[in-house]
């Protein structure tokens, strides 16, 4: 008997939780008006269709108007186009834009001119004459202005020459020197820095030939050449130098002549225009 009742027992809690698991999920689905999931279908991949760029799509207006980054980007996506379909189309669609660019820089050279000749200020016509005449004239300017400086200042600066006995380069570089001394009566100490290493290394010097310029009473000192150069080089670099150690000149003045002060080669010289135009608004600020 109690081995009936035991297992009437355990069919008893089976039957409920089979009910339990049946009606727990017995409300849903189809019969109480719920959808299933509907399963997506996967999409086909999207591929990457280059949108090619077409002359038809602009007017010559919009053309000439763009922004000089657009334009540039737009002609050579007409160029990339003819490459890659070079057909009489494509090909022509790309020279036609050529055409309007070259028309474009047609007209800025053009207005170019007409600025050069209204406001000369801002070329440097004046101070480089294309003409014969003139150009012989600025030589000889250029000339007279570095002789005179050299006579003017040979007894306040001296050149210092490095050399070595074996050194090639310095063998022809000395009659150079000895010219310049003839020439302009400067001073020019020669040193060999085999039998006089410290002097080498105390101004840098580690290979021939090589000068530098000092001044008296001026521990300072600047670099002349490094290697061979011609008589015309030393007069120039010594020129400058000069100039550079007086104090009459920044660096970034180092190619300027005295005769080309308040010119076109002048880097502190403004446009009159801009000068007008502060002066202006100073004067509203005055105001």
């Amino acid at each position: 008997m109690r081995h009936l009742i035991a297992a009437f027992v355990l069919a008893s809690s089976a039957a409920t939780a089979a009910g339990a698991d049946y009606y727990s999920d017995s409300a849903k689905g189809w019969w109480w008006y719920q959808k299933e999931p509907e399963v997506k279908e996967k999409e086909p991949k999207k591929t990457n269709i280059r949108k090619l760029p077409s002359l038809q799509d602009y007017s010559y207006e919009g053309i000439w108007n763009m922004h000089p980054d657009d334009f540039e980007k737009f002609a050579e996506s007409l160029k990339k186009k003819a490459v890659q379909n070079p057909s009489e189309e494509n090909v022509k669609d790309y020279y036609e834009v050529q055409e309007i660019a070259r028309k474009k820089a047609l007209a800025f050279t053009n207005v170019a001119q007409y600025v050069w000749q209204k406001y000369p200020d801002l070329t440097t016509a004046r101070d480089y004459p294309i003409a014969t005449p003139g150009n012989l004239s600025r030589v000889s300017q250029i000339q007279e202005e570095k002789n005179r400086k050299l006579r003017d200042t040979k007894e306040e600066f001296a050149l210092v020459y490095f050399y070595k006995t074996d050194c090639g380069y310095c063998q022809q570089q000395q009659p150079i020197i000895d010219w310049f001394t003839r020439s302009t009566g400067w001073q020019v100490k020669t040193i060999n820095i085999e039998d006089n290493p410290g002097m080498g290394g105390r101004f840098g010097i580690d290979q021939t030939p090589a000068m530098i310029l000092i001044q008296k009473g001026n521990k300072d000192f600047f670099p002349v050449s490094s290697g061979l150069i011609t008589a015309e080089e030393i007069e120039d670099k010594t020129y400058r130098a000069v100039r550079l150690l007086k104090g009459e000149i920044t660096p970034e003045e180092f190619s300027l002549y005295d005769f080309q002060r308040g010119g076109g080669f002048d880097v502190r010289k403004r446009p009159s225009d801009l000068d007008r135009i502060e002066g202006t608004s100073n004067d509203d600020e005055r105001r």
